[in-house]
């Protein structure tokens, strides 16, 4: 008869496996940077001086908020709105439910 399985279905090959000593990162390295990363590659970008005004030498983000501001001048809502975030912070949704003795407040 062949020898009862005992450890082999428990581990599933990590019998080789070290035990972190204590103390000790399991990750020295640490984690590997972003290869790509919207967010950074827009901030890189934004402080980038802009070609489309020579005379001026502004920052691609200045660019953008001119235009925000010049439509918004001009009447556009979703401009006016778009500044109105960025400068104050966007409206907290609150909801209110009374149930009996109970009061529940989202935010």
């Amino acid at each position: 008869m062949s020898e009862p399985l005992k450890n082999k279905r428990k581990n599933k090959g990590h019998d080789n496996l070290i035990p972190i000593k204590p103390g000790v990162s399991g990750n020295p390295k640490g984690r590997p940077k972003k290869e790509f990363c919207i967010p950074d590659i827009l901030r890189r970008m934004s402080k980038d001086k802009t070609k489309l005004d020579p005379e001026k030498k502004i920052t691609r983000l200045e660019w953008v908020c001119d235009k925000a501001f010049t439509q918004a001048e001009g009447g556009d809502p979703t401009a006016r709105a778009w500044i109105a975030d960025r400068m104050e912070g966007k409206a907290i949704d609150r909801i209110i439910s009374r149930d009996g003795d109970m009061e529940l407040i989202i935010e």
